[in-house]
């Protein structure tokens, strides 16, 4: 018996056919619609992730997360994670064994099967686990890869829903797609080994669906983000505005699609566009920008702050021509003695990275000032204010993206290193570079270094117009 059937069979969660296709429509319209961050709280299999980048979002515009052990062996697999930090052991396996994915899912469900083994069923799938043990291995590595290659780019992390949910709530380019279990110890039981395979688990509140739906929306409702999240209740007894219902799931409960808001979840769902949310009003800091001549020297005081995105909105705005703007988790501005020199925003977009979406700058007579905000964004110290102990652990390195009419960007050049280049009919080119992180280097020193460089081209720019003067 083989442990996936098929590729699709990883992506089946407990949603039917029908509320998939009324979510394939509300993703892709939603990504359509200006929505450049998708969520997936309690993973499970990864269906909704599965549904997003078929719809309309970029792996790495995907977050997900979860607290049961199959679903962070897979999510670590599919990231790129190593199993060693989550201290697997299961009986009849050798530690070392565990660390490879295939073979830590295969332990799970050859130990889960064992507890029902008493019944001919189970002990019949049991005896053709057990007697197919490598077969299963390879079925379930071939599997591993297929959603590797389609999701690949997106993040993972074991973290509690709870938890989850307070870092994107309050991002109106969020998409919340939740699908807590439907009843009490629900993952608790599915995965239930008797002990007999343990793992470093993270701490997670419990949900319970008696409570636990109206919980989610009070925390949800006045959220920025469009939040919506499945349920299966009585009727009647759905929390949050219903946006889907489909009668007899199980017993006498029906399913439910419901939202934090329902016009225009519903108007994504029918294919119509929406504008999305609006930002708050657009804002400068209470200081001055930096005038274009300045002149910037080794003892200057450079600073990196936090802002608001409705700050960061006015300088993009300020200073790019057409400007529409993209989302960022952390909004930046480069100070250089008190003026506002530039601006950027980051993400914690996969699991070895932190993702930077924009970088604008004064434009000045003298100085390439964006570089400056990619060298202090690529600050070991810098990158550790946006991340928890563990995240601080597996990042290592910065990566952006870019479209542009040349097939190399002169801005990040000696940065970063350029490891994709893809030609776009539209714009050129889609440039991906990425660079370490540097440890131990300090807001002063990155200026210092930065000065150097800008002087070092400056002089070979001299040489190279007295050269073509000579001639």
């Amino acid at each position: 018996m083989e442990f996936f059937m098929n590729p699709g069979a990883m992506f089946l969660g407990c949603l039917g056919t029908s509320e998939q296709k009324f979510l394939v429509k509300l993703i892709e319209t939603a990504a359509q619609s200006g929505y450049t961050r998708f969520v997936e709280p309690c993973a499970g299999t990864f269906a909704m992730a599965n549904l997003a980048v078929q719809n309309g979002f970029r792996p790495e515009q995907i977050e997900t997360s979860d607290v049961n052990m199959m679903s962070t062996v897979l999510g670590y697999a599919i990231t790129g994670q190593s199993l060693e930090s989550l201290e697997i052991h299961a009986q009849g396996f050798e530690d070392s064994e565990l660390l490879d994915p295939a073979t830590a899912l295969y332990a799970q469900l050859f130990l889960r099967t064992s507890k029902n083994a008493g019944n001919d069923y189970f002990y019949q799938m049991f005896t053709d686990l057990r007697l197919r043990r490598q077969d299963h291995i390879e079925s379930i590595n071939r599997q591993i890869e297929v959603v590797r290659n389609l999701l690949h780019g997106m993040s993972y992390r074991t973290l509690d829903m709870w938890e989850h949910l307070k870092g994107v709530l309050d991002d109106p380019h969020a998409l919340v797609i939740a699908n807590p279990p439907t009843y009490f110890s629900g993952y608790e039981k599915f995965y239930d080994t008797q002990g007999k395979m343990t793992w470093k688990e993270p701490e997670y509140q419990m949900f319970n669906p008696e409570t636990g739906h109206q919980q989610f929306y009070d925390m949800c409702m006045g959220a920025k983000a469009l939040v919506l999240c499945y349920q299966e209740k009585r009727v009647g007894e759905a929390v949050g505005y219903t946006i889907y219902a489909r009668s007899g799931t199980r017993a006498d409960l029906n399913a439910y699609i419901t939202s934090n808001r329902e016009e225009e979840a519903t108007a994504l769902a029918n294919g119509k566009k929406i504008k999305r949310p609006s930002e708050s009003k657009l804002e400068p800091l209470d200081c001055s920008t930096l005038p274009r001549d300045y002149e910037i020297k080794e003892d200057s005081k450079v600073q990196v702050i936090p802002i608001k995105a409705a700050q960061a909105q006015y300088y993009r705005a300020l200073w790019t021509h057409n400007f529409v703007g993209s989302s960022a988790t952390y909004n930046r501005a480069l100070l250089i003695d008190g003026y506002v020199a530039g601006v950027f925003g980051l993400s914690k977009m996969a699991a070895d990275s932190v993702f930077v979406w924009y970088v604008m700058k004064v434009p000045h007579e003298q100085y390439r000032l964006g570089r400056l905000c990619y060298m202090l964004a690529q600050n070991r110290a810098f990158v550790d204010t946006l991340l928890d102990s563990i995240e601080q652990e597996k990042v290592v390195k910065m990566r952006t993206a870019m479209l542009t009419k040349y097939p190399e960007n002169k801005e990040v050049r000696g940065i970063m290193k350029l490891v994709n280049r893809i030609e776009d009919k539209q714009n050129g080119y889609k440039l991906t570079y990425e660079a370490k992180l540097i440890a131990g280097r300090s807001e002063q020193q990155t200026l210092i270094e930065w000065l150097r460089r800008e002087k070092q081209w400056q002089t070979s720019r001299t040489k190279v117009s007295t050269s073509k003067d000579a001639q």
